[in-house]
């Protein structure tokens, strides 16, 4: 199988569903190679494991792993990690945000390119489309991590933090071995994880859709990614990043 492609997903009933739909139509008409969906439930309490359950019994592809309690979203993404069966693993996001044309479309830079070890899409490189944008709130909150990630990491000012991210499976596997945050903040542990390791990162454009129905606080957010910072400093400043032992 060549294909993984992993999404978590907590309370997502009503938007999981389409974005499935859109994903198996577009890698049907698209993409001709094995694939699988896992989808992986952190504790939801609305019917988002019936919902994809009733969708697996027309699409075989389909996965579902499910958790009793949420345990935050870099958790149950590096258990899907984990849990995935392809070459290559995707990990996208339960709201459709990233269009679907990137799947393929990063898969064959892959093939093409040998030198990278994971792509992340970016909403900030050139090429990117912003369909419909975040509000003025989400955005500045957005920058403002960004330049305080300059300040504390030396990050140069892109896109961490976008959901959109394809590896190897040996790659994934080893950056997620590694990561601890929970939080929407573990996005951006992941990027920094693959750098402390020695892997090549690779930004590639998306086109990319605000969803107006996301119950993120961006405040409350703000605030934990906060405090990841530090907490991702501390690792590094004691090596849990670079060592060979695994979480």
């Amino acid at each position: 199988m060549e294909l993984s492609i992993v999404i978590p997903a907590y309370n997502e009933e009503k938007r999981l569903p389409r974005t499935l739909e859109r994903i198996f139509s577009y890698l049907g008409a698209h993409y001709r190679g094995a694939y699988e969906v896992v989808v992986v439930d952190d504790g939801s309490q609305d019917r988002t494991s019936e919902v994809v359950g009733q969708l697996a019994a027309s699409n075989p592809q389909l996965r579902l792993i499910t958790f009793e309690r949420n345990r935050g979203r870099g958790v149950v993404v590096r258990d899907g990690i984990f849990a995935a069966r392809g070459e290559f693993v995707l990990e996208a996001d339960a709201d459709g945000s990233v269009a679907e044309e990137a799947i393929v479309r990063f898969l064959d830079y892959f093939r093409e390119h040998r030198d990278v070890d994971m792509l992340t899409g970016s909403r900030t490189v050139p090429g990117a489309l912003i369909v419909t944008p975040q509000p003025w709130l989400r955005v500045a909150l957005g920058w403002a991590f960004l330049l305080l990630a300059r300040i504390m990491f030396g990050w140069p000012l892109y896109d961490r933090i976008n959901g959109f991210k394809m590896f190897p499976h040996h790659v994934a596997r080893d950056i997620f071995s590694h990561t601890y945050e929970s939080s929407f903040f573990g996005e951006a542990e992941v990027v920094y994880v693959a750098e402390c390791r020695g892997w090549r990162v690779k930004e590639l454009p998306v086109s990319w859709s605000d969803n107006r129905d996301s119950r993120i606080r961006p405040l409350r957010e703000a605030w934990r990614s906060f405090w990841g910072m530090f907490r991702v400093l501390w690792r590094d400043w004691h090596g849990v990043y670079t060592s060979n032992q695994t979480r």
